[in-house]
């Protein structure tokens, strides 16, 4: 799936990456954006609270900060094929 980018307030988003909002401490995926006539633009985040339950939270985009994304080391170890039958 091709992720879309979002400028507001001269700052690029890119919908499906983590954002923070670094006020509340709160770590979710960015999946919408909003432009208002007062300039308030904001982002909607989608997070798993402590209770496990989903949730979505409105940030004013001067309250955002970038989540590192790092790469996964490890995984399964490949299937290698046993030589006796």
């Amino acid at each position: 799936m091709e992720k879309r980018t979002i400028v507001l307030n001269d700052t690029e988003f890119v919908l499906g990456n983590k954002y923070t909002d670094t006020i509340l401490n709160i770590t979710g995926i960015a999946i919408a954006g909003a432009q208002y006539l007062t300039g308030c633009d904001q982002i909607l985040l989608a997070f798993t609270d402590k209770g496990g339950s989903a949730n979505n939270h409105w940030v004013d985009v001067t309250r955002i900060g970038k989540v590192e994304v790092t790469k996964k080391r490890g995984g399964p170890a490949p299937m290698i094929p046993s030589r006796h039958p």
